[in-house]
């Protein structure tokens, strides 16, 4: 990494998500002395360009694919050697949940970073709770993607100073959790799925996701599918 500076850890750790810890820093050197292969995803032409272009200015960072779906993404580090895959702001959190689940499964799976626009602390704490490694908004800078991209690849993590911040101030307050069925189910809904329709995507049983709207709207002090709906609007889901 140019200027050989620490990596400035906030979230240390991988797996189960804890408490954020700030400004610990672990030194980059045993990693940034050889190739990281990223792989880029993002629906929109122009941001995996603009990504690309900031990526490619970094001699040790090598751009292993760029794709416009999560489900390109297992046939993509199928033959091994990607260390991070950078999820653009185009990516729903309920498809970011989704990638973390696929890489939950395989060994010495890669890092994962997300860049989300118009971050709200729920969102933020959803993606750092399901054990995302570097969290990103457009407040962000070059080197903190850059620093992102390098603590994911070695199984640690990295959140800019207002997600940190954001994420600080919420947890303090208890904020809402939903668990990763629960935002898939949330995200069919926000597309106006019929309670059917979700069981059907998800292998439910329709009572199931009763249940799952239920405790969602338990959680989001809301009374019914519309104020469900405008909720998850408000927070970017």
């Amino acid at each position: 990494m140019r200027g050989d500076k620490a990596i400035m850890t906030q979230y240390v750790g991988t797996g189960t998500p804890h408490k954020p810890q700030t400004n610990v820093s672990v030194s980059p050197s045993s990693i940034s002395e050889q190739a990281l292969c990223i792989i880029l995803v993002d629906v929109h032409k122009l941001m995996r360009s603009a990504l690309q272009h900031v990526v490619s200015t970094f001699p040790h960072l090598h751009i292993a694919a760029s794709l416009t779906t999560i489900a390109e993404v297992p046939a993509a580090i199928g033959h091994g050697g990607v260390h991070t895959i950078v999820l653009g702001p185009s990516v729903p959190t309920s498809h970011c949940l989704e990638l973390v689940n696929v890489l939950s499964k395989q060994e010495a799976a890669p890092g994962l970073v997300v860049i989300h626009q118009g971050l709200h602390p729920e969102t933020a704490i959803i993606l750092m709770r399901n054990g995302i490694h570097g969290l990103l908004d457009e407040s962000a800078s070059e080197q903190d993607l850059v620093t992102a991209i390098t603590a994911a690849a070695t199984g640690n993590t990295f959140f800019c100073q207002r997600a940190r911040t954001m994420l600080d101030i919420s947890m303090s307050k208890a904020p809402v959790h939903l668990t990763g069925r629960e935002v898939q189910v949330l995200d069919l809904l926000r597309h106006g799925e019929s309670n059917f329709r979700i069981a059907h995507a998800l292998g439910l049983k329709v009572k199931t996701v009763e249940k799952y709207l239920t405790q969602i709207y338990d959680k989001l002090h809301v009374t019914s599918r519309t104020e469900a709906i405008l909720y998850i609007q408000k927070i970017h889901l």
